[in-house]
């Protein structure tokens, strides 16, 4: 990709989830297991977002955000939208979101680690995750780890 069309997906990976600010706080903050209705409320949020993002010079941002949750498996939302019809900038905030959910500490959990969460990455390629996206993240993650004071290090945080 083009560095400018980089630094748009940078930017529609830090506001993907911009739609959770129409979730309740109780719903997203809640210690324990979501019911139907909560989860129901939490698949909003692509939705949401892109509606926050439908200003004029960020309709880029809008089509990827509201896809970021979709699978090529067809079984993602809000859409259902399979493999092809999925931008490939949704497909890599998918990916990047994911890992740092995994890995990340949660109200509910503890994050599971970079290790286990690449091996849930790896299990899911294909169904839940592009497997060219989930290559081209190990790659990265890889790199990281060989080089940590690399200018890539800030992409493992």
């Amino acid at each position: 990709m083009a560095p400018d069309h980089v630094e748009r997906v940078e930017m529609a990976g830090r506001l993907h989830d911009i739609g959770k600010v129409g979730v309740p706080n109780a719903v997203l903050q809640k210690p324990g297991p979501l019911g139907a209705r909560e989860m129901a409320q939490v698949r909003t949020h692509p939705e949401i977002g892109a509606e926050v993002l439908s200003g004029e010079g960020l309709e880029d941002l809008c089509g990827w955000v509201v896809a970021h949750h979709e699978r090529p498996d067809g079984k993602g939302y809000p859409a259902q939208l399979t493999d092809a019809e999925i931008p490939l900038e949704s497909k890599i905030i998918a990916v990047a979101d994911a890992y740092e959910a995994m890995t990340a500490d949660r109200v509910y959990r503890s994050g599971i680690g970079s290790k286990a969460a690449r091996v849930e990455l790896l299990r899911c390629a294909g169904t839940q995750f592009d497997p060219r996206v989930i290559a081209a993240f190990m790659a990265v993650l890889d790199a990281i780890e060989r080089e940590p004071d690399a200018e890539l290090a800030g992409l493992g945080s």
